[in-house]
């Protein structure tokens, strides 16, 4: 298991590293055209520099997952007695592993539908949807199978999942 999570945190790292890096050269470059050669300005660099910041957060969420990072209203759990604090860690598993696979499903539907249909940008570029939808179902696959992954943990070996000292 620990090998799953070391090979999905080496991935995400290494997509999420390129995916920013190429968005800041991007926007490097449209700064620097935009003030000293505005006829090399691009009418499709906005476009692209959003769709490698939201692929960049996107995946970067399975981490967020494995590491008890996103949102939690725990306040209350805390002060529960451990039974209560381990059954809210699992149900919050079940939920988070239930949204993501949803969004996963719809987010597949979605890439398919962009294709059927052969949505575009609307900048010279002409840029197929599809392919910038695909970051969707892969990044959402990647956190339900950390909250899968994370749920097996707390279930059958009794791990504290989320450190509110369930272990």
């Amino acid at each position: 298991m620990r090998g799953i999570i070391r090979a999905l945190r080496r991935f995400e790292a290494m997509a999420i590293g390129t995916v920013a890096g190429l968005a800041v050269l991007l926007v490097v470059y449209e700064v620097f055209a935009r003030y000293l050669m505005p006829s090399m300005l691009t009418d499709w660099g906005g476009e692209v520099i959003i769709y490698l910041m939201i692929s960049a957060v996107l995946i970067g969420g399975g981490s967020l997952v494995t590491e008890g990072r996103h949102i939690r209203a725990d306040l209350f759990i805390r002060m529960a007695p451990q039974w209560a604090r381990r059954v809210a860690d699992i149900a919050s598993l079940v939920a988070g592993l239930a949204y993501c696979a949803i969004i996963t499903w719809y987010g597949v539907a979605m890439v398919n539908f962009a294709r059927m249909i052969d949505i575009r940008s609307d900048s010279s570029l002409y840029f197929p949807q599809w392919i910038f939808y695909i970051v969707v179902p892969v990044a959402f696959a990647s956190m339900a199978t950390r909250y899968a992954l994370l749920l097996w943990r707390a279930v059958f070996m009794g791990h504290d999942v989320y450190g509110t000292g369930v272990d």
